[in-house]
C-alpha cells in the first residue's frame, strides 16, 4: 500500500515520510513478548543529533541515527564507507545519501536529487541494507511488538506528525492535543523505553535546540494510536546477527511449491522495477 502524506511545512521543522506497506513484510514480523518482561532501557547514541534542515530527509536521518546507536553501531566494520563517523556534518551527508537511495527504491514518482519527494521506512531500510549497514530488517505491527523490539535495540518509526508535536512540553513530552491536526508524516529514531512511566523516548532530526537536546517522549497510548493510523516500526538488524528469515503464514505454501512461488514473485517484482511500475 502506497500513500503520500501531504506536508504543511514549518521553517526548520521539515518532515517527509509517506506510507509504504508491503504485504510481504508480514513474513518478517517481530513477535511481541509479555509486557511484564519489559525493562526500561536507553540505547547509547554514538553520533550527534542530526538536523535535516529544509530537506524532507527524515527517513534517512532516522536510519542514520539508528545505525549510529545501540548494538547496531559496534557491529559495523571500521572500514565500511557508509559507517557513521561521529561528525555531525559528515553523518548528515550520509543520512541524505540514505534518503536519496530510498527515493530510488520507494516506487514514488521522482528521486532526490533533484526532487525532494520524501520516502518511507521500508525503503530507507532497503537503502541501509544496500549500503552494508545492516544484515536485514523486520517489522513491528503492534504496540507490544514495538516495545519488545525497542527493549532490544533502537528502531525507526514512521508516524503521522501532529501540529501539537512541534513543541514538546516542559517535561519533554509530545502528545496529541485537542484541536491538533496532522501536519505531515515523519520518521523518527526510537531509542528509549521507560516502562515505569509508559513512555517511549526518541531522537528527532531537527538539531539539539528542539525538545530536550533534540529528544522527546511520547506515551504508549498515543504511540498505539499513531500505529493505528498507518504508522509503522522498522527494526534494523545489526551485522552481528543472522539475516532475518521469513516466517511462513498459514496460507503461505512451503517446500518446493513455496520456493517456486517466491522465485516467481521476485521475478515479477524485478521486472516491474525495470519497467518503473509499482
Amino acid at each position: 500500500m502506497y500513500r503520500r502524506i501531504p506536508e504543511l511545512p514549518e521553517p526548520g521543522r521539515r518532515l517527509g515520510r509517506h506510507v509504504n506497506h508491503d504485504p510481504r513484510s508480514l513474513a518478517y514480523q517481530v513477535v511481541a513478548g509479555p509486557r511484564g518482561a519489559l525493562v526500561s532501557v536507553r540505547h547509547e547514541r554514538f553520533i550527534p543529533v542530526l538536523n535535516q534542515g529544509s530537506l524532507g530527509s527524515c527517513t534517512g536521518n532516522a536510519a542514520e541515527g539508528a545505525v549510529g546507536s545501540g548494538d547496531l553501531y559496534p557491529a559495523l566494520p571500521a572500514d565500511l564507507p557508509a559507517r557513521p563517523t561521529g561528525d555531525a556534518e559528515k553523518d548528515e551527508d550520509q543520512a541524505v545519501a540514505l534518503y536519496s537511495a530510498a527515493t530510488s527504491l520507494d516506487g514514488y514518482a521522482g528521486e532526490y536529487p533533484p526532487e525532494d519527494t520524501g520516502s518511507d521506512g521500508l525503503s530507507v531500510a532497503k537503502a541501509a541494507l544496500a549500503a552494508g549497514l545492516i544484515c536485514g530488517y523486520t517489522h513491528a505491527t503492534s504496540l507490544d511488538a514495538a516495545l519488545t523490539a525497542l527493549a532490544q535495540r533502537p528502531v525507526i518509526a514512521g508516524i503521522n506528525w501532529y501540529s501539537s508535536f512541534d513543541e514538546p512540553d516542559r517535561t519533554g513530552r509530545i502528545s496529541i492535543k485537542r484541536g491538533a491536526y496532522v501536519r505531515g508524516g515523519h520518521e523518527i529514531c526510537l531509542d528509549e523505553l521507560d516502562v515505569e512511566r509508559r513512555l517511549i523516548g526518541f531522537t528527532n532530526s531537527w538539531g539539539e535546540s528542539w525538545g530536550q537536546n533534540g529528544r522527546a517522549f511520547i506515551s504508549w497510548d498515543d504511540f498505539e494510536r499513531l500505529l493505528s493510523e498507518d504508522g509503522d516500526v522498522t527494526v534494523l538488524v545489526p551485522l552481528s546477527e543472522p539475516a532475518p528469515q521469513p516466517t511462513p503464514t498459514p496460507d503461505q505454501p512451503t517446500g518446493c511449491a513455496g520456493q517456486i512461488i517466491a522465485i516467481a514473485e521476485k521475478a515479477i517484482a524485478d521486472i516491474k522495477a525495470v519497467l518503473g511500475l509499482k
